[in-house]
């Protein structure tokens, strides 16, 4: 009897092992739970990012420029760019006042020894022309082109030791033509060169030659724009380029040098952005971005 009773139990205890086993609830042999999965086969997809520049230019080498490359150096700010005229050095342009109706409004451009004192050391000088001419008047005369242009160029090298190869076209848009940035493309060494016309984006520019820049300093939305730069996330690269002439801070109701400081302060706290001069933003670009 006791024998029976013994077999009987080990069918059991046999039989409880079989289904455990059927059954898939040993420890080892457990499928994976859907998380698992998850975290296994689910690839991680990371927005594309870009790079935020910020770029300046300001003209006519005149003598408030001291004022503004006081105001950069403050805050290590060495994005800019002044675009000079090596034929006018120490010209003073007394007729500005009268056009921007401001008496006693100075103009007066640099003189070469001032120049070489070191006031714009660490910047970029570009060229403007010798003499600040309308350039669309030489559409038939390469040679003038080159005088004016080149000669320019070929000043500052002299003048600093590096050679440029950017300008600011003076005068504004209305002064050149397709035949005009044709002749400075084929008989100078300009690459690059700025025009006027804003565009009150962060895109970047479609043909070095015509460089159109995001607004002028003087602009009532520049901080707007500087706002909207600062606070963006670059998902693809962006450019935010301001310039301007450093005159306009002496007139009554425009931007003064304390709103430019302003900016600089903006800029140069921002975390994710490039500072490059005009001619750095060129040779970042030059193999993508046509003449």
């Amino acid at each position: 009897m006791k024998r029976s009773k013994l077999a009987v139990i080990f069918v059991l205890l046999l039989s409880l092992i079989l289904c455990a086993c059927d059954s898939g609830t040993d420890v080892g042999t457990q499928e994976p739970t859907k998380g698992d999965n998850e975290m296994n086969t689910e690839e991680k997809v990371e927005t594309p990012k870009g790079t935020k520049y910020f770029t300046l230019s300001f003209d006519d080498g005149i003598t408030q420029d001291k004022k503004l490359v006081e105001i950069m150096r403050k805050y290590n700010v060495d994005c800019c760019t002044f675009n000079i005229n090596t034929g006018l050095y120490g010209a003073n342009w007394t007729w500005v006042a009268d056009a921007v109706n401001t008496p006693g409004l100075s103009h007066r451009r640099l003189t070469r020894k001032e120049i070489q004192t070191g006031i714009y050391d660490g910047f970029e000088l570009a060229a403007h022309t010798m003499t600040h001419v309308s350039l669309k008047i030489y559409d038939n005369s390469p040679e003038d082109i080159i005088r004016e242009v080149q000669k320019d160029a070929d000043n500052i090298e002299k003048l600093t030791g590096v050679k440029t190869v950017g300008m600011a076209w003076p005068g504004g848009d209305t002064e050149f033509t397709d035949v005009t940035v044709e002749l400075v493309k084929e008989h100078t060494d300009i690459k690059y060169a700025r025009c006027t016309t804003p565009t009150y984006t962060f895109e970047l520019p479609e043909r070095f030659l015509k460089w159109y820049p995001t607004c002028s300093f003087s602009d009532s939305r520049v901080f707007e724009l500087a706002e909207q730069f600062i606070a963006a996330e670059a998902t693809e690269d962006m450019l935010f380029y301001v310039w301007g002439h450093s005159y306009e801070m002496d007139i009554p109701n425009t931007n003064s040098y304390a709103e430019f400081e302003q900016l600089i302060k903006m800029i140069s706290e921002a975390d994710d952005i490039v500072l490059v001069t005009n001619a750095e933003f060129y040779e970042l670009y030059k193999d993508t971005i046509p003449s």
